[in-house]
């Protein structure tokens, strides 16, 4: 709530997603709202998931895009369809996505499906259904770039229904990528050496030092609370009675 009526940022987003419409946006935020509390989002700790997968090392984030966005890399080939269970690599995504947005204040994120040497028995599409469904329900216009790295010619029909499913202000940021263009969205410091970049990073998880998201002072140029407060009784108003 304190995002809700303290900061400008989350509101704009549910704003933009929803082409300005007050009603609408502020529909998607309830529902958002509704969701984080029945799913228990701000209880998702290191102590209630499985953190064998998370040390496994399927995804994570490292570095940065070309524009300074965090980059949370998706390793496909180390996943096989069916030997986790489901609802626990859902909530060990929800917890990289959440980290992820305290570290980073709520700014922008490019996620990286890193297909190299994957196969048809490394896509699973309920994840990848779950995945994008969460972004555009309710991670509104969090997306940088959505990056598919590497595909194999197996799995282009499965790349051409992910695009299918994704929301048009996402298929905007989606792009194919290889060795030969990378460069125009990651740069060697940040790139791994598999990708053909400098940084020889192995994964090791490293805990949360967890803290509260501060609130920027500023938001695109505008002191940060005033979008907030000057539509915020407006969207109430107009939710329960427009």
């Amino acid at each position: 709530m304190r995002w809700v009526f303290e900061g400008d940022g989350w509101l704009t987003k549910f704003l933009e997603n929803n082409d300005l419409s007050m009603k609408e946006s502020l529909k998607q935020l309830w529902e958002t709202m509704e969701w984080r509390k029945s799913s228990g989002i701000n209880e998702i700790r290191e102590d209630n998931i499985r953190m064998e997968y998370i040390n496994d090392g399927l995804m994570y984030p490292r570095g940065r895009d070309v524009d300074g966005k965090t980059v949370f890399i998706f390793r496909s080939k180390l996943y096989v369809r069916g030997t986790r269970n489901l609802d626990d690599l859902k909530k060990c995504f929800l917890y990289w996505i959440e980290r992820i947005i305290r570290e980073a204040n709520d700014d922008l994120v490019t996620i990286v499906f890193d297909l190299t040497d994957a196969g048809l028995s490394n896509v699973d599409m309920d994840y990848t259904k779950y995945i994008i469904n969460t972004f555009k329900n309710f991670y509104p216009c969090s997306l940088n770039y959505i990056l598919i790295y590497d595909l194999p010619w197996i799995l282009n029909a499965t790349f051409q229904i992910i695009k299918k499913l994704l929301p048009a202000k996402a298929v905007d940021r989606l792009r194919n990528i290889s060795s030969k263009n990378i460069r125009e969205y990651i740069d060697d410091d940040n790139m791994p050496r598999s990708w053909g970049g400098r940084d020889d990073y192995v994964f090791e998880f490293v805990p949360e030092r967890r803290k509260s998201m501060e609130l920027p002072l500023m938001q695109n140029g505008i002191q940060n609370g005033i979008l907030s407060k000057k539509v915020g009784l407006e969207w109430i108003y107009c939710f329960f009675f427009c």
